[in-house]
């Protein structure tokens, strides 16, 4: 088993950048995923002038950080209908100046977060133009409404990825684990997750999944420091996860 990415969800404008490059440099497999949608992203907005000033800080680096934009709200109504706001089209384009490589490579669709209708065809059309990126749907057997909108999308042949999370964003783990749905789209894994509950849950994920297979885990409510208001990503809860992560890995070679 391999794990791509050790995502931690949800940092916002209130953690300091050096914080934020010292729990990316713990692994290249650590990864940031970063809540977008215009009430906080908006150009000019806190939220949007700490995320371009850490983009500016990935660009001075030998290879661009691990980052994921997490789209959410009327942005991923909008992108699902084909349309792409300037601020993402803007982060969609961006290039690391030394390497070439897109800036950001992991883009999730929020899709069950009160999105209209999916226009599989131009979302696929989407994906097609930007062939270096990997298009990220949450999956929960629950929401027929969004299964089916991907269901359309295998049967086009569009590449997209998976996370799976039973509980779809309330923070609690199954007991059981789902098998990757499709053969042909990669899959990640969210849902309760943190260091705590993290090995444990990751031996029951692995059962599920063919040998070799390499998946990704997101965690967020519970990397969160308890009862702040609003919430705060705790830097100490996230080393937490991501070591545990690192030493299942090792165990599990």
């Amino acid at each position: 088993m391999n794990i791509r990415y050790i995502t931690c969800s949800d940092l916002r404008e209130d953690v300091p950048h050096k914080a934020a490059t010292d729990l990316l440099n713990i692994s290249d497999k650590v990864e940031l995923g970063i809540q977008a949608h215009s009430f906080a992203m908006n150009n000019g907005l806190a939220r949007n002038v700490w995320f371009n000033k850490l983009l500016d800080i990935s660009m001075g680096m030998p290879r661009p950080l691990n980052i994921a934009l997490h789209v959410n709200y009327n942005w991923c109504s909008d992108f699902c209908t084909g349309k792409i706001v300037p601020e993402l089209l803007n982060w969609l384009e961006l290039k690391h100046i030394g390497t070439g490589e897109p800036m950001i490579k992991r883009w999730q669709l929020n899709i069950g977060d009160g999105t209209g209708s999916v226009d599989t065809k131009k979302v696929a059309d989407i994906i097609a133009n930007y062939p270096n990126r990997e298009f990220i749907f949450p999956y929960n057997s629950n929401r027929y409404y969004e299964s089916s909108a991907l269901s359309e999308l295998d049967a086009i042949g569009s590449p997209f990825s998976l996370l799976f999370d039973a509980s779809y964003g309330a923070g609690i783990s199954p007991a059981d684990w789902s098998a990757p749905i499709y053969d042909n789209h990669p899959m990640g894994y969210a849902g309760g997750l943190c260091g705590e509950n993290l090995e444990q849950n990751l031996d029951k994920i692995s059962r599920n999944l063919p040998r070799g297979y390499e998946f990704w885990i997101d965690a967020e409510g519970k990397l969160m420091t308890p009862g702040v208001s609003p919430r705060k990503f705790d830097i100490a809860r996230g080393t937490d996860y991501i070591n545990h992560a690192l030493k299942w890995l090792e165990k599990n070679r």
